[in-house]
Formats: C-alpha cells, structure tokens, sequence
C-alpha cells in the first residue's frame, strides 16, 4: 500500500478517517510548509512477510544505486552523530 501525503491542515480536519485508513494497514506521511513532518503508521508490528519484503526491496535498491563505503566513512559518519 503507498504512502499517501496529507498536509497538516487537512490531517486536523480529517483524523478520524486517517486513522480508520492507518487501521487498515496504511501509512500517512504528514507535511507542513510542503516538509515531511509526521508519520502515522500502524501500531500493529508487521508480519514476518513484510520484513522479509522489506529487506529485499531494500537489498533492490543497493544493487541499483551502488555506494561504495569504507569502514572509515560509516565511523566518521557515526562520530558525526549522524
């Protein structure tokens, strides 16, 4: 199921049927001034499954977009507090 976007405005006015949408398994994603501000997302822990879904999309992504990084670029990212 798709992120669905909503401004923080509309998200006021409309939380019971966001709520209802996040209930049936969606996500909201919650903006302010056109940011990301917010997630609404089941509190439910999802399945096996999903995580295994997860993981290989993002395996996917690794293998399409690759970065090389060295032991010394994660540390330093780390010490950055990143």
């Amino acid at each position: 199921m798709a992120i669905t976007i909503v401004g923080l405005t509309e998200a006021k006015k409309k939380l019971s049927e966001l709520i209802g949408q996040v209930a049936q398994g969606g996500e909201i994603a919650i903006t302010r001034y056109d940011e990301a501000v917010a997630k609404l997302v089941p509190a439910k822990r999802r399945s096996r499954e999903e995580a295994i879904q997860a993981i290989e999309g993002i395996r996917a992504l690794r293998a399409k977009h690759r970065v090389a990084l060295a032991t010394h670029d994660i540390l330093k990212w780390k010490n950055a507090r990143r």
